[in-house]
């Protein structure tokens, strides 16, 4: 997939241009519909199926205390979208004088002159230009003017409600995994980079990757099955996001009101070598048990080998629609 970053003359080979618009953070059910839709045209239109999306998240400039943990990376946004058949991505930077543009100037200087669109597709919701003052039927009409067509896709429900990134982070902070995989079509993920730990993992005979979260919302504190990528391989394993209790004199619930970032300790299973300083994204399964204190470290290193146990059972039994180790390696 090409991506673009800047504002150039077209690219070679991006023939009848059929763009959809907006952030896309987390590529879940709802965003799929939208680009599932510019490639289904696109094909049409024998062009080429290109998504139109913005870095840094507009609330990042306009109010960054309000900005959201956001559900992927760009990297993963763009991997994604190469994984529905998008063949181009354009990644318009958003800065200050971006969200002054107005509605008009926007489709002209970046739909019309830039990507020459031959047409466009945007959610029910979709918002542009200064303010906001731009909506679905303001680029419908500006592409009545400007001469290309305008597609509007509808809300996609799952069980009556409608999959949203807002909704999906909620979900996942309160620990409804299987309710918030249904939105997203996949598991929910963290991703970032392994950094060094104390190397207690290790001593209890299960040594672990410890992730700085860069994307992502955690679930509650906890013991999960997941599936963790690194580079184009993935492996199953177990995760602890909380405060290690057993080895602080605190207990985890004081370390939480003292607004510390619980930690994310990933044991992979039949993983070798070190992946120290290597990104990864790890998909949470499967809550298998609260964090607690344990009397001892033997106490601990034994439980951890009954979570080892259920995290393997529960790998096997869950085989989520759309989601196996090769699928995961490859798209996600």
């Amino acid at each position: 997939m090409r991506v673009l970053r800047r504002l150039p003359a077209r690219p070679p080979g991006w023939k009848r241009v059929v763009a959809a618009i907006g952030i896309f953070d987390g590529v879940h059910r709802g965003h799929r519909a939208i680009l599932a839709k510019a490639v289904q045209r696109s094909r049409a239109v024998r062009g080429t199926a290109a998504a139109v999306t913005f870095y840094p998240h507009p609330l990042a400039v306009l109010a960054p205390r309000f900005l959201p943990k956001l559900l992927i990376s760009l990297p993963r946004r763009l991997k994604g979208f190469a994984a529905l058949g998008i063949r181009a991505a354009f990644v318009i930077p958003f800065r200050r004088s971006f969200c002054r543009l107005s509605p008009r100037v926007f489709v002209k200087r970046y739909l019309v002159k830039t990507l020459q669109v031959k047409e466009v597709v945007v959610g029910h919701d979709f918002r542009f230009g200064a303010g906001r003052s731009g909506s679905a039927r303001t680029l419908r009409e500006l592409g009545d003017e400007l001469g290309f067509r305008v597609h509007v896709v509808g809300p996609v429900k799952v069980r009556g409600q409608r999959a949203a990134s807002h909704r999906i982070r909620k979900l996942i902070a309160r620990g409804a995994l299987k309710k918030a995989g249904s939105f997203l079509g996949r598991p929910a993920t963290i991703e970032g980079r392994v950094k060094a730990g104390s190397g207690r993992g290790r001593k209890l005979g299960f040594p672990t990757a410890n992730l700085k979260v860069e994307a992502g919302v955690l679930p509650p504190v906890g013991v999960y099955a997941i599936c963790a990528r690194v580079g184009e391989r993935a492996y199953p394993g177990m995760a602890n996001v909380g405060y290690r209790p057993t080895f602080k004199k605190s207990t985890a619930g004081v370390l939480r009101r003292r607004g510390l970032t619980p930690m994310v300790e990933n044991h992979l299973f039949g993983l070798k070598g070190s992946v120290y300083g290597r990104r990864m994204v790890t998909a949470f399964l499967k809550r298998l048990r609260p964090e607690r204190r344990f009397p001892s470290a033997g106490a601990l290193a034994r439980q951890l080998k009954r979570d080892a146990r259920q995290a393997r059972q529960a790998i096997r039994q869950l085989r989520p629609p759309g989601f196996s180790l090769d699928s995961f390696g490859r798209a996600w």
